[in-house]
């Protein structure tokens, strides 16, 4: 059975309470509209994207999720299909290309943030150099 009766009363309770609470309200009223532990977690956000260590944690943990939400989904359209449900039939289905897609953009994304392997630094060879140079210029002398 449906939830609630459908009626242009409660849809229009539902629209408004998506208005007043959640993502919308978020978006309209800004941190005003968040109860305590979302305001917790906003300004606990604020601090850990000033830097981009922050910033890449978060983005890996983002990554994680969309790859894990899109193997969820394909894992049960595979076992709906095994066990003999067919294609048509599996509504979530037509929503795989989107979890996909998220997933792929989150990937990229994080891959554009990371540092190339040859771009990074080696300390204990940055120390060599650095004591190598010590060592031509005393011999130099």
């Amino acid at each position: 059975m449906p939830y609630g009766d459908g009626s242009k009363e409660e849809i229009e309770q539902r629209q408004q309470a998506a208005r007043t609470h959640g993502a919308y309200a978020f978006r309209d009223r800004g941190e005003a509209a968040l109860e305590q532990s979302g305001r917790t977690r906003l300004s606990e956000l604020r601090e850990i994207v000033k830097e981009r260590a922050g910033l890449m944690q978060i983005m890996a943990e983002k990554t994680a999720d969309s790859i894990l939400l899109f193997e969820i989904v394909q894992s049960y359209v595979a076992k709906e299909v095994k066990d003999g449900k067919p294609l048509d039939k599996i509504p979530v289905l037509k929503s795989l290309p989107a979890f996909m897609n998220s997933m792929q953009r989150a990937i990229s994304a994080l891959i554009n943030l990371m540092p190339r392997e040859g771009d990074l630094l080696d300390a204990n060879a940055v120390l060599q150099a650095v004591k190598d140079s010590k060592n031509d210029d005393e011999t130099t002398d």
